[in-house]
């Protein structure tokens, strides 16, 4: 397990350097459970690191308490398919279910739903990205004109350790045609694929679905995996961003939980946007303040320099396009 060089307290991130970009900042993938847990993240993301808004992954009655709390603040992504809780028993229930959570998502003012297509979901549902019994629930979410933030795969490491049993897990590369498959049915519907779609390790890869397929973004949220994976790739990574500078959002994947262990501690909240911060705005090699068990020792990241006016696309534009942001400013709460 990669342990951090230095102890956390060396590693200035209550008071980082100055930014780069001079506006505010959209998190475009992070997760709450309540509503009022997300008073702290708010306090490090908005107080420390100028994080105006926020898409929040949540489940429909969270979303909507959400939106009552924090106003245009917040950008709710819905749930649609629970990974661990789904009864695929009666396929005829689950559809019903799924159109009606589908249409009240949609008059609930919501614009984004979440699936979660990895190996483990795979192995739980044996449910496959493009089965043909998912067309409704597609062709659903583009007659109501909502978006899709989709994980899918997941890192090459795990892959290797982790994910043997190809029946139950699936390859890699099958996972992408499954996401091929539905990129090219639906053209009309935006995804945004977390984790720069499960393959920070394969630039050539993402290259080649960002330029068959303009209905696909990225996010740059699981921010160890991709500040290690991209940090590999020298300034082909710095390239690759500033080529696709129009389709990749800043975002976290940070969890507003602070009951949990790590979660909800402004120290945890703070070490993410810290590393991101270094690793878009600066030059140079970096010990990270996060623990990596990914990594094969002390983890270390490097700073890409991005230019001012591809910060703030990613930053702010992109997200603010998909999702109708205004920089409206509100109080911290």
């Amino acid at each position: 397990m990669g342990s951090p060089k230095h102890h956390l307290a060396s590693f200035p991130i209550l008071t980082p350097p100055p930014r780069r970009w001079p506006g505010p900042i959209i998190d475009a993938h992070m997760h709450a459970i309540k509503p009022a847990m997300m008073a702290r993240y708010w306090r490090v993301a908005a107080r420390v690191y100028r994080v105006e808004h926020a898409v929040v992954i949540a489940d429909l009655k969270t979303g909507i308490q959400l939106r009552r709390r924090y106003g245009d603040r917040v950008q709710p992504a819905i749930w649609a398919i629970s990974p661990r809780h789904e009864d695929l028993t009666d396929f005829n229930a689950f559809r019903a279910r799924k159109e009606k959570l589908l249409d009240d998502i949609a008059e609930a003012g919501m614009r984004t739903i979440k699936l979660w297509f990895t190996p483990r979901f795979h192995q739980w549902s044996n449910l496959r990205l493009d089965d043909p019994r998912l067309d409704f629930l597609f062709d659903r979410v583009e007659q109501l004109g909502l978006g899709v933030l989709i994980h899918v795969a997941d890192p090459d490491r795990w892959f290797t350790k982790r994910f043997h049993d190809i029946e139950e897990h699936g390859t890699k590369a099958e996972h992408y045609l499954q996401l091929m498959h539905r990129l090219e049915r639906h053209p009309a519907i935006r995804f945004q694929a977390a984790h720069f779609a499960g393959s920070p390790e394969d630039l050539d890869r993402l290259t080649r679905l960002l330029d068959r397929y303009p209905n696909l973004y990225l996010d740059t949220s699981a921010t160890k995996w991709i500040a290690r994976e991209l940090s590999q790739h020298g300034d082909d990574a710095r390239d690759f961003l500033i080529h696709f500078a129009d389709r990749i959002l800043f975002g976290t994947d940070l969890v507003a939980m602070p009951e949990r262990e790590k979660e909800g501690q402004r120290e945890h909240y703070a070490t993410r946007f810290y590393v991101h911060q270094l690793m878009w705005e600066q030059r140079g090699w970096f010990d990270s303040p996060i623990e990596d068990e990914d990594a094969a020792g002390p983890p270390r990241f490097r700073g890409m320099a991005l230019p001012t006016e591809v910060l703030q696309r990613l930053y702010w534009d992109n997200a603010a396009r998909l999702y109708g942001f205004t920089n409206c400013r509100n109080a911290t709460r």
